[in-house]
């Protein structure tokens, strides 16, 4: 038997929030003060990197300035990690899995209401980590480890997409079948990403409406992932 979801419930699963990982990384390394120093010290680093991307950004980060920011000689900064690069991987890296274990989840919501909370999810992510997915963005050019995490991550989006495409009945009814429809998804999360990357660069980008607003930008990732692919699948079937 199906539990009823009362609107108190519906509106707290509507409202997912987003998370700043420098927060996160911060309040991790608080907690570690019974761990082994090499463990501390990692982690109060990956705090250390975290907030200083968000200030200072990827281009004018260096070992030096991290090391000063950890309270370190930069000597000791090596013995962790080896260069700019390393360090800011690294914090993509809990990127990625805190962005999983936060992901919003429950039931009860209606197909474009389930659209609606994942959207606003990534919009506050991103409106939360802006220069970190600045360096992510960099990297992706640079580092073919990034890349292949990068695939990986929206590889997996894609398949969990189309299970719920399968589960809801919508698999379209084309000749290429599931190829098609993972190629599809593909560039659906490409352009979302797109989008995603510039959410710190958009505002103020039309002088005559002013600030672009949030909600807006999550507006517009609903309709894109309605029409492109829950639409017309429904259209098709």
């Amino acid at each position: 038997m199906q539990m009823e979801v009362t609107p108190r419930q519906k509106a707290k699963i509507l409202e997912p929030e987003g998370f700043s990982v420098a927060d996160v990384l911060e309040e991790r390394a608080r907690k570690m003060e019974k761990r082994r120093k090499r463990v501390r010290t990692r982690a109060a680093l990956l705090a250390v990197a975290a907030r200083e991307i968000e200030q200072v950004g990827y281009d004018s980060l260096t070992m030096d300035h991290l090391a000063n920011a950890a309270g370190m000689v930069r000597g000791t900064l090596y013995l962790y990690y080896h260069s700019r690069a390393d360090i800011v991987k690294a914090v993509l890296r809990k990127y990625w899995a805190l962005m999983r274990i936060h992901r919003p989840r429950g039931g009860g919501l209606s197909l474009k209401e389930s659209i609606h909370r994942a959207n606003t999810y990534s919009v506050l992510l991103a409106a939360k980590n802006p220069r970190l997915l600045e360096a992510r963005e960099i990297l992706l050019r640079e580092d073919p480890e990034v890349a292949a995490r990068m695939a990986t991550v929206n590889r997996l989006w894609s398949e969990r997409i189309i299970s719920d495409l399968t589960r809801r009945g919508l698999m379209p009814h084309v000749n290429e079948g599931y190829s098609f429809l993972r190629l599809k998804t593909r560039a659906v999360i490409n352009m979302s990403d797109t989008l995603l990357s510039d959410v710190h660069r958009l505002s103020g980008w039309d002088d005559k409406e002013g600030p672009i607003d949030l909600d807006l930008v999550i507006q517009v990732m609903d309709d894109l992932w309605y029409r492109s692919l829950y639409l017309v699948a429904s259209n098709e079937n």
